[in-house]
């Protein structure tokens, strides 16, 4: 999808809604060791996790993803990089930068 206006004489990039809209997952804190294995290495930040799950050919760089932690919080994050595990269609792995808002 092409970048749309963001009424502030910007332009930011639409989200994609997952699709399908559930994937179960696993989650930890991302580190550059524990990431290592599945994305490049960088700096990474408190607000980012690797989540891992089934394979879902619908995540993209473009997905938003919304999880409920066990405590009940809400939170939303973008999908920074996706990983088909040695492209067999069985796990993928996702880094995610956590909104704030």
């Amino acid at each position: 999808m092409p970048p749309v206006s963001n009424g502030r004489g910007g332009f930011t990039q639409p989200e994609t809604p997952l699709s399908p809209a559930t994937w179960r997952f696993a989650i930890d804190r991302a580190s550059a060791k524990g990431g290592a294995a599945h994305f490049a290495p960088e700096t990474i930040s408190k607000a980012t996790y690797a989540m891992n799950g089934r394979y879902h050919d619908g995540i993209t760089t473009r997905t938003v993803i919304r999880w409920t932690d066990r405590g009940g919080t809400v939170h939303l994050g973008r999908v920074l990089d996706v990983d088909d595990t040695e492209g067999a269609g069985v796990e993928t792995w996702i880094l995610v930068s956590e909104v704030v808002q």
